[in-house]
């Protein structure tokens, strides 16, 4: 009867332990994050209660080396089960246990502190200046945004983007109330304005380092070039031909006209353009001379001067109150608002065109100017240095205080369902480590006694 009953057992315990392999390989292949976290609970479970099957049993069984192997591998291997799922659970929920109870509920007690410290991290580890640098500098943005641009569905999908922000934005002006803001906004701005100063102090800039000689340098060579033209030198010719008409009929009858024009004509241009080669060469020229002066004594009188002010304010009292002006705005905007409107419905629109051409001009000099990718990830490269300490300290100051918003109870839920499955085999894990360990023990220790003895 003992021997049917061990066999019993025995049989027991080798379906039991089956079925907990079976179970332990068959996770659920549903998305259910709850559904996964008790799969994996039940299985730690059953390997628990496959041990305390074992254990008991050990008990039952007639004394001898394989009932004490198997009591104290199963005692042990419910030792580290037990360790671990008081581990594990004192992570999400508080335990009733004296003493080390008060150290449980980690998440929900740490909540705080754990954001604190994932803000921290994210800021040191992901944010600081030397890390985003390298970042760029390894992946080298302006290629990779040369590639993706040269590809055309690529380029079609971007000017699409901008087209419906150009739409969303057009939208949003043309709420009733965003557009008066706009327009007090304006009138605001331009009611407080000094136009007269700040003309003057546009021109100052301008002007600054000999730049306004620069661009008279290019007038020259403009005018120059237009002297050496021969539809410029026609003109010239015709312009003399109808004066010595018009102002001296009779002299015209008598003089060969054509030929005085044609030759007035090569004499005017030939000394105007040696005129003007001169002040080109010359730094030192009267002309400019002349120019620095009249540029400064604009600048002085725009910033001093109180005609200047005062017809600048007239010309300000005319862009506020001029009803005319308003209604010409206004019939440019609808017409302005009108031609977008038609072209952000259609992607073979001239506007959605441009974009994409534009998107293509730009991945081609990307991909094939290496100086031009080389500086764009220089400017961006300066741009994160510069711009990353204040994006690093808004974006953990938005994760420590959206971590402390959260509900201390509900975020410990959530993070059980996320990694629970994973710690649950920790528990499955102790569980068979701990058996393990005891069974070497054991043998261990069977193995001195014996030698000893």
């Amino acid at each position: 009867m003992q021997s049917s009953t061990l066999v019993s057992l025995a049989a027991l315990t080798g379906i039991a332990t089956l079925l907990v392999l079976v179970a332990l390989r068959s996770a659920p292949r549903a998305a259910d994050q709850h559904a996964q976290l008790a799969h994996a609970k039940a299985n730690a479970l059953m390997l628990l209660g496959m041990m305390g099957c074992a254990l008991v049993l050990s008990l039952v069984m007639p004394p001898g080396l394989f009932a004490d192997g198997l009591r104290t591998t199963s005692e042990a291997a419910i030792v580290g089960g037990l360790a671990d799922w008081f581990a594990v659970s004192a992570l999400f929920r508080p335990l009733p246990v004296p003493i080390i109870g008060r150290d449980t509920d980690v998440i929900a007690r740490k909540k705080d502190e754990i954001g604190d410290q994932l803000a921290a991290f994210v800021q040191d580890k992901f944010l600081d200046v030397d890390s985003l640098a390298a970042l760029m500098r390894r992946h080298d943005l302006a290629a990779a945004l040369g590639g993706w641009l040269s590809q055309e569905q690529n380029t079609r999908r971007l000017g699409g983007f901008l087209v419906k922000c150009v739409a969303g934005s057009l939208h949003l002006v043309e709420e009733e109330r965003v557009q008066q803001l706009l327009k007090d906004a304006a009138r605001t701005l331009l009611a407080n304005a000094d136009l007269s100063r700040s003309a003057g102090e546009v021109l100052d800039t301008l002007t600054a380092n000999g730049r306004h000689q620069q661009l008279l340098d290019q007038l020259i060579a403009r005018l120059l070039r237009l002297l050496a033209a021969q539809r410029t030198r026609d003109a010239i010719a015709y312009k003399i031909v109808l004066w010595l008409r018009t102002e001296h009929y009779r002299k015209q009858l008598v003089l060969p006209t054509e030929w005085l024009g044609e030759k007035g004509s090569e004499l005017v241009a030939r000394q105007l353009g040696r005129y003007l080669e001169e002040v080109r060469t010359d730094p030192a020229h009267s002309l400019r001379v002349a120019f620095d002066l009249h540029a400064a004594q604009l600048i002085a009188r725009l910033k001093t001067d109180p005609v200047m002010h005062e017809k600048s304010e007239q010309i300000k009292a005319y862009l506020l109150n001029d009803d005319d002006l308003g209604r010409y705005a206004s019939q440019l905007w609808r017409t302005v608002s009108e031609w977008i409107h038609r072209n952000v419905e259609s992607e073979d629109s001239p506007l959605h065109r441009k974009l994409v051409a534009a998107g293509s001009w730009l991945g081609r000099e990307l991909a094939g100017d290496a100086d031009l990718r080389r500086t764009l990830n220089d400017q961006l490269e300066a741009a994160a240095r510069s711009a990353a300490p204040d994006f690093s300290a808004y974006l953990t100051s938005h994760i420590r205080d959206t971590v402390r918003q959260w509900d201390a109870r509900e975020m410990a839920s959530q993070i059980e369902l996320s990694i629970g499955p994973q710690l649950q085999k920790i528990r499955v894990n102790g569980t068979l480590v701990g058996g393990a360990i005891g069974l070497v023990l054991f043998a261990a220790g069977e193995t001195v006694r014996r030698l000893s003895s």
